[in-house]
């Protein structure tokens, strides 16, 4: 009886100690200690605390956050797996922003507690920005599969100047897909990470007469669908507007006209857009479920000098039929990486010198991605106090801007709105319940 006792209150005791035990997480799980040391471009850069560093993990998603101490140190305790990690940071220098970002995408995580160093790369956040992104489409009223040849994007003038956007070109990365195989991965890591450049596939559009965009205006570009779409499908977009620019060049190969009908007579033909093909296709497939979208501007040449010239071209893995073209990080605007939400295996084909992040949606909804208000600075605007409209419903479940901030309803009261730039998708975007041009 004794002995039964004695071994009782031994099991007893293993129990607490093990639900108790540092090495443990709530659900009983056997975590390992791991360290993440931030590392600036520049010795001289002090660490920040309370900079936020974001582990995800590469198999189910789960992500666990952690704040930086004084030594620019965030603490982790974690399953064993592997891991991306991630951080950003913004400081703001007199009329300068410069946003710090890093990406890990193969943090191995065993049995013993890990040290690692994060490097940070610094990039000046954009006056010219993507401001909306809608590419998955919508639901079919006569309860079909649904329709997603309306994509569409939306630039803003982040910036208090007037910027001439005339020289500014559309690109995406290929592998188009976020889940495909992807052959640039060396070690754990994108090779032209370290080259400093970014891989435009396939083509590339351009503006084909001088366009300026002032101070907190927009412009609207349609790339697939110039029409209007709601009347077969009511939850697309009418982009029959004379407002707005298309992507429209037949004349360049891309004529498949199931991306690119007839565009509406609404559209001026100043408004067509052009494109430059050095990849084989008749339609330039930005992906409606996962792409890598992003501008640039040339600096020191011409688009076409770029575009002609064969030192700037990597086949993606050998194969001309995947031709890209090496544009430099330094002419990069502004770029997107989207996820497929609930898929696993997505991997990053932007680096964290344009998008440390990455923003998830669902497809045929008539979902958009939508960046977020900068609230401290937008509430700085003299003159915004009685114009802003708070309590934004307009996210979907589980996504929305954290400002609170309803952007659409502020703009529409006269308000000027700055929206956050950190060059980091995940925190700068979310998945908005429908485009904002049908409001």
């Amino acid at each position: 009886m004794k002995k039964n006792l004695y071994l009782l209150c031994c099991l007893i005791l293993a129990a607490v100690s093990f639900a108790c035990s540092d090495d443990h997480n709530e659900n009983g799980y056997q975590t390992t200690e791991l360290i993440v040391k931030l590392e600036y471009p520049e010795s001289s850069i002090t660490p920040a605390e309370n900079v936020v560093v974001t582990l995800r993990n590469s198999v189910n998603n789960t992500e666990y956050d952690a704040k930086t101490n004084a030594s620019g140190e965030a603490v982790f305790q974690i399953p064993s797996g592997t891991y991306e990690a991630s951080a950003t940071e913004t400081r703001v220098d007199g009329t300068d922003v410069v946003v710090f970002n890093g990406v890990n995408s193969n943090v191995v995580v065993g049995n013993q507690p890990l040290s690692i160093t994060l490097k940070l790369v610094a990039s000046n956040s954009g006056s010219v920005i993507i401001k909306e992104l809608y590419i998955g489409g919508c639901p079919d009223d006569e309860g079909g599969a649904g329709f997603n040849f309306d994509q569409s994007v939306v630039l803003y003038n982040n910036s208090p100047v007037t910027v001439d956007i005339s020289d500014l070109a559309f690109a995406m990365v290929n592998p188009y897909n976020a889940t495909s195989a992807n052959k640039d991965y060396v070690n754990g890591e994108l090779f032209y990470k370290n080259e400093g450049w970014t891989p435009a596939g396939m083509a590339v559009w351009h503006f084909n007469t001088q366009v300026e965009l002032e101070s907190g205006k927009q412009i609207v570009v349609n790339m697939c669908g110039a029409i209007d779409n709601t009347v077969t499908y009511s939850q697309s977009v009418n982009y029959a507007n004379p407002d707005y620019y298309c992507f429209y060049d037949p004349s360049s190969g891309l004529s498949n006209t199931k991306y690119y009908p007839a565009p509406s007579s609404a559209i001026p033909t100043s408004h067509y857009l052009s494109a430059m093909v050095y990849g084989l296709g008749n339609a330039w497939p930005l992906s409606q479920v996962s792409p890598a979208f992003f501008l640039f501007r040339p600096e020191g040449t011409t688009l076409q000098a770029f575009v002609d010239d064969p030192n700037t071209t990597n086949n993606y893995g050998g194969s001309q039929v995947m031709g890209r073209k090496k544009v430099p990080n330094e002419w990069i605007v502004d770029g997107i990486e989207v996820f497929k939400a609930g898929e696993s295996g997505a991997l990053k084909r932007l680096t964290e010198a344009v998008d440390a992040g990455y923003i998830e949606t669902t497809g045929r909804m008539g979902y958009t991605l939508y960046r977020n208000v900068d609230k401290a600075a937008t509430e700085a605007i003299a003159g915004n106090k009685d114009k802003l409209v708070y309590q934004y419903s307009g996210g979907t479940e589980g996504s929305t801007d954290p400002s609170g901030i309803d952007a659409e309803a502020s703009l529409k009261n006269g308000a000027r709105i700055i929206y956050q730039d950190t060059n980091n998708s995940s925190k700068d975007f979310h998945q908005r319940a429908k485009s904002s041009l049908r409001n």
